[in-house]
């Protein structure tokens, strides 16, 4: 369906978003008509409206599902390729509002998804009608693939990866492994290669060619991460070559679309599960320095402490050097005068607050 026969044929006074009623706050109709404005600003207020509206801290309302079929079907309109202001998490810079688009679909597609997981996402009447919509969604990213941009590709793979979780789609998931092994892998750009490892990884695959043979660290990385990888050297000797860099460290603090950050998530804590503890110091010392932005996150300080502590707290008789060097380190990097407050129970160093001296770790 066309999306001005969405418009038209949809009853938007049945349905409602986050804000209904509320004075100020624009329609769904009226959003979803801004964003094929002709006003680049106005389009950019559109697509945050989706996310703060529409679709607000992940729940799904009744106009949610009209509008995730609107999306979808005007991702192949030139007006989409406006650039806007990209996602923070990203980049933050400028790139074509069908990347901000193909993004949003994923937000509302994970959602829909999680829904009986996590607990209900919205009413179970407009959470299925998101789910129905799945095959539009991924025929949308699918042809996305062939865009010019890097950006908008690296997107409609996160979208694709994530509706091919469905038990009723993943017959379409050789398909697209085919494709990412022929033309993905094989992209100049980083973060689709980057995507193409860590989808391909999710579905099982063997990514063993792309760690011995991918030029770019970060990538080799990427290949790392799998459980498969785990024992093998090379894996864990790209792993701490990205701890040893602080710029590619950085890089990896970006969100991907369905897998999230995964220097934070998934490569610390890698490296934290695979490396013994006096060979984890001075990658530590390294990274915890100058850590990037979102390194103290997920689940790693638990990690650690148990790696270093297998009882939980520190033996009743003499430290190790290693046990003794990690507790100066993170005393000097996570806890001391330059680090950032310890602000939620979250925060990994929470994991070694009593076990720093008295004051340095309670005062933060």
């Amino acid at each position: 369906m066309r999306h001005d026969d969405i418009l038209a044929r949809t009853d938007w006074s049945a349905v409602e978003h986050a804000c209904a009623g509320s004075a100020g706050v624009r329609e769904t109709p009226a959003i979803l008509e801004a964003l094929l404005s002709d006003d680049a600003a106005a389009q950019a207020e559109a697509l945050g409206d989706l996310y703060n509206v529409v679709h607000h801290q992940d729940t799904i309302y009744s106009a949610t599902p009209p509008a995730v079929r609107f999306v979808a079907a005007v991702l192949d309109d030139p007006r989409t390729l406006t650039p806007v202001p990209g996602s923070s998490e990203r980049s933050g810079e400028q790139e074509p509002l069908r990347a901000g688009l193909l993004d949003w679909l994923t937000s509302v597609m994970e959602a829909a998804a999680e829904s009986d997981r996590w607990g209900p996402s919205g009413e179970s009447v407009d959470v299925d009608s998101c789910r129905a919509a799945r095959g539009q969604v991924y025929r949308a990213a699918y042809a996305k693939l062939a865009d010019s941009d890097p950006t908008v590709v690296s997107a409609a793979l996160g979208t694709i990866a994530c509706v091919l979780e469905a038990p009723e789609l993943q017959h379409l998931r050789p398909g697209i492994a085919a494709w990412l092994n022929s033309h993905a892998l094989s992209a100049p750009d980083r973060r689709i290669r980057v995507m193409a490892v860590l989808t391909l990884s999710s579905w099982g695959h063997d990514n063993t060619p792309v760690l011995r043979d991918d030029p770019d660290l970060v990538v080799r990385a990427t290949a790392a991460l799998s459980p498969a990888q785990a024992a093998d050297p090379a894996a864990t000797k790209a792993l701490l070559e990205v701890l040893a860099s602080p710029t590619d460290a950085a890089w990896c603090q970006q969100a991907f679309p369905h897998f999230g950050r995964i220097f934070p998530f998934k490569l610390l804590p890698a490296v934290i599960d695979r490396v013994p503890l006096d060979g984890l110091i001075p990658a530590l010392e390294m990274i915890l320095a100058a850590p990037p932005d979102g390194t103290y996150a997920g689940d790693w300080g638990t990690r650690l402490r148990a790696k270093a502590f297998p009882g939980g707290t520190p033996p009743t008789e003499a430290m190790s050097d290693a046990q003794r060097a990690l507790l100066d380190v993170l005393a000097k990097h996570c806890f001391g005068a330059a680090a950032p407050p310890v602000s939620f129970a979250c925060d990994p160093r929470t994991a070694f607050s009593d076990l720093m001296p008295q004051g340095r770790a309670g005062a933060r």
